[in-house]
């Protein structure tokens, strides 16, 4: 096409995805725009950002009013780049908006929240990057005003150091200007690129067209060859028919006998007899045509919990439509057997590179992960993949099935529902894994396992108040083993539940032993354990059992269990929490957690990571971060407690940010019983005194 063709498709294009991120702008526009109102609602900031607030709704609102009408019924009759420049009119506006709203910081003494106010703009500013750069004048449009004032703001309010810092706030600028015209080179050569492709796509695809026609006429021309042939066959034993049936049943029973021992029942996929076959066979092809070969080791993710729960005929179902699925979405010459259970295994034959093998297992896991509808039920799976490639990872069926099946138990270690190679160093980590689980099997019968506690310090008196409850393992073989290591183990084999009421056992003993009742003994749960009914129960048990009071113990769960279940994840809070139990939310301010999540849960305390901490003294934005995050603590009644604390720079700086509970080396490492017990009657003596 020619220059002015291109450059209209090109404009096109661009508006396309403009158009497309503007919802998602509109709504961060809006969104940050009452964020800063609920920040300073009863402050002198209140009225300014009240206007603000309506400012950014109203605009974004009839932005989004013209943009939907020009894309779907265009009754203003707009034309491409009419419609173009009432974007670029409207984000002038909303960056203007925002550049007043910035300037009038200039009359506020408050630092704080000024701070809070320009990290919100920085980042509004640096995602528009990624949303607004696609057509270069709109984002310049709409970062340069914000940029001019929070430039000017800082030369007014700091004459002396204001230039620094605002020629610092310029190398910003001109830093993001620069990545935003690289990111609408790059998305301008993303959209001619996709259009070439497609072109490439349609070539293809006429000439797949074509010989699938070819090949459909060979099949009739064969199709008509074999009837003449069995016309002809008729003829020949139609003088003696009894021998005709006896001919037909014999054929019939080797047929089925053949197919039997070659192919799966339930699937109707090559079983593992074939498979090693077709091995074979493709090794033998590579090696002579001098290509790779490669073998995906399937694994089903969470198969045994569906079979368990909805049954054997649903589980049987869902292998049928799995094999189907996997045969559409594999080339033809690829072959899929099923190995048994819920493995299964892919030959990828003729391939130029590993990243073919990567391409198709990407495709195999995407196809999985959609869900599953079988008898009104909606059923979701994953597959872990191990690959192994012929001639790198073996030159025999066996070996490479043994080094996919490795490489396929080193995904779903790490997490499942994904891809991983096979490398040598895979079987010698197998291999101590599995003593590793042999040991642990043993080891809470053998009373192998110990539990140490570490103090936390109250920020304001010096006190200890609670202690976090750690299990440890000393093994007579491997010595002492990291929870790193083993706590992984226990939930993969199911032991977390017999361990888990071990722990929560031990740790109530100990607590029954100590007169201090002000002190909390916390546990940590997994998220195995969360999905036990009966946990609660158990609880309740061991607390009337050792006399126990239920407000001095308290459970802690991890941010990543509210996003996976939320609904069954509260209703078993909701029952710990009924019996007097406190509950702490731990790694606060690592994960994902919904401001939400805190007002509907029965969360007393939040545990702020130590990740949050390392360098506070020297980082203002790590300062205004804690600060909100005690902020809010404080304003919904949760007590904070901060981790990892090592050094007095990092303990003063908390101190002066409120916060209330300190745990860390800076006191204490983790104690065995016999040190804590000395720890506590030691402030004890403190309090006495």
């Amino acid at each position: 096409m020619d220059n002015n063709s291109s450059n209209n498709f090109l404009l096109v294009n661009q508006t396309a995805v403009l158009y497309k991120a503007s919802l998602i702008s509109s709504l961060s526009n809006i969104f940050a725009a009452w964020l800063i109102y609920v920040l300073v609602y009863n402050t002198p900031h209140e009225t300014n950002a009240f206007l603000l607030g309506i400012t950014m709704t109203v605009l974004n609102l009839i932005r989004g009013i013209i943009i939907n009408d020009y894309q779907k019924e265009n009754r203003l009759n707009l034309t491409l780049n009419t419609s173009l420049f009432v974007y670029l009119v409207f984000a002038l506006l909303i960056g203007t908006s925002w550049a007043v709203f910035q300037y009038a910081q200039v009359f506020h003494d408050d630092d704080v929240i000024r701070n809070m106010i320009f990290l919100i703009n920085f980042g509004m500013i640096a995602g528009a990057v990624g949303l607004v750069s696609v057509w270069f004048p709109a984002y310049v449009a709409y970062v340069f005003p914000q940029a001019i004032a929070i430039f000017a703001v800082f030369v007014i309010l700091k004459p002396g150091t204001g230039y620094y810092v605002a020629m610092t706030f310029a190398i910003f600028i001109i830093l993001m200007t620069n990545t935003g015209f690289h990111v609408n080179r790059s998305r301008k050569q993303e959209i001619v690129l996709t259009n070439s492709n497609k072109q490439l796509i349609g070539d293809l695809n006429s000439e797949i067209q074509i010989r699938e026609s070819v090949q459909s006429e060979l099949e009739i021309n064969k199709a008509e060859l074999e009837n003449k042939v069995e016309i002809r066959t008729k003829e020949l034993i139609e003088t003696n028919s009894n021998l005709k049936d006896v001919i037909a049943k014999k054929e019939e029973a080797e047929e089925s006998l053949q197919y039997l021992a070659y192919h799966d029942e339930l699937t109707g996929l090559p079983n593992k007899n074939l498979l090693i076959d077709r091995i074979s066979q493709s090794i033998k092809i590579s090696s002579r045509d001098s290509q790779q070969m490669a073998i995906l080791f399937l694994d089903l993710d969470r198969f045994k919990t569906i079979n368990d729960s909805l049954g054997h005929i649903i589980g049987d179902k869902l292998l049928k439509e799995v094999a189907s699925r996997l045969i559409s979405a594999l080339r033809k010459h690829d072959t899929v057997s099923r190995n048994g259970g819920d493995e299964f295994v892919v030959v990828l034959e003729k391939l130029k590179s590993h990243n073919e093998a990567v391409s198709i297992a990407k495709k195999v896991i995407e196809c999985l992960t959609l869900p599953f509808e079988i008898d009104s039920h909606t059923i979701h799976i994953g597959a872990s993949v191990g690959i192994s490639v012929y001639p790198s990872d073996g030159d025999t069926p066996l070996i490479l099935l043994r080094n996919a099946d490795t490489a396929m138990y080193r995904a779903k270690q790490v997490g499942g529902n994904q891809l991983q190679f096979y490398d040598a160093s895979m079987s010698n980590q197998l291999r101590d894994r599995l003593e590793l689980e042999n040991e642990l099997h043993r080891a809470l019968e053998n009373n192998e396992f110990y539990m140490v506690y570490q103090p936390q310090v109250s920020a304001s008196t010096g006190m200890t108040i609670g202690v976090e409850s750690l299990i440890r393992w000393n093994n007579p073989t491997h010595g002492e083993v990291t929870p790193d290591r083993f706590v992984p183990l226990l939930e993969e084999t199911g032991l977390i539940y017999s361990v888990g009421h071990w722990i929560v056992k031990e740790v109530i003993r100990f607590a029954q032993t100590q007169n201090r009742n002000d002190v909390t003994f916390s546990i940590n749960l997994s998220a195995l354990q969360c999905s036990n009914s009966d946990f609660a129960d158990y609880v309740k048990s061991q607390l009337e059992k050792f006399n126990v009071s239920a407000h001095r113990i308290e459970f802690e769960i991890t941010e990543s269990l509210l996003i996976h279940d939320f609904n069954k994840t509260k209703m078993f809070l909701d029952k710990l929490h009924t019996l007097g139990c406190t509950i702490a939310l731990d790694d606060f301010g690592t994960g994902y957690t919904s401001m939400s999540y805190l007002s509907r849960l029965p969360i007393d305390v939040v545990k702020i990571d130590k990740s949050l901490i390392r360098n506070i003294s020297e980082n203002e934005n790590l300062k205004s971060i804690v600060t909100a995050i005690v902020t809010m603590s404080q304003s919904l009644g949760l007590k904070n407690v901060f981790e990892g604390i090592e050094t007095e720079d990092e303990l003063a700086e908390i101190k002066k940010l409120n916060g209330e509970i300190i745990q860390g080396f800076i006191f204490s490492k983790p104690l065995n019983e016999i040190d804590i017990i000395a720890w506590l009657q030691s402030q004890e003596c403190r309090k006495e005194a």
